[in-house]
């Protein structure tokens, strides 16, 4: 096994993400602009996919839904030490449930690396009433 085999089996040196967003609070029927911000680990990878789910949790009947998806397939070079951005846009939609009291929501955020590993992220939002 080679030391680069070695470290990504070990999740050693994969990319860091950080999720910038536009707002802090959406309403139903807004859209949700944000930006991935990933930095290159030790080694080269390169990312074949990202999918960025908008979740709900109704925390009193224990069911999560996902909202609304968006997933792209690419190729894109992530080298070390370097930082490069994916921008996203994302419907929120009209029908959602703005009681904050029983309903939580967050962005999944899943980066594909290829060769079983993946980089995910949890972004809790915040969705209030339309004003």
């Amino acid at each position: 096994m080679t030391l680069k085999d070695y470290l990504t089996k070990l999740k050693i040196g994969l990319p860091k993400t950080n999720v910038h967003l536009d707002k802090q609070v959406y309403e139903a029927g807004s859209v949700i602009n944000g930006t991935i911000e990933i930095t290159g680990g030790l080694l080269k990878n390169k990312i074949k996919r990202y999918d960025i789910d908008l979740v709900g949790i109704d925390s009193q009947a224990f069911v999560e839904e996902t909202l609304n998806s968006h997933s792209v397939f690419c190729s894109l070079e992530c080298s070390p030490n370097q930082t490069g951005k994916i921008t996203f846009l994302l419907d929120v939609p009209y029908e959602i449930q703005t009681n904050q009291n029983t309903c939580q929501y967050s962005l999944m955020i899943n980066i594909d690396l290829g060769n079983a590993n993946n980089i995910t992220q949890n972004v809790p939002i915040m969705i209030g009433a339309v004003s």
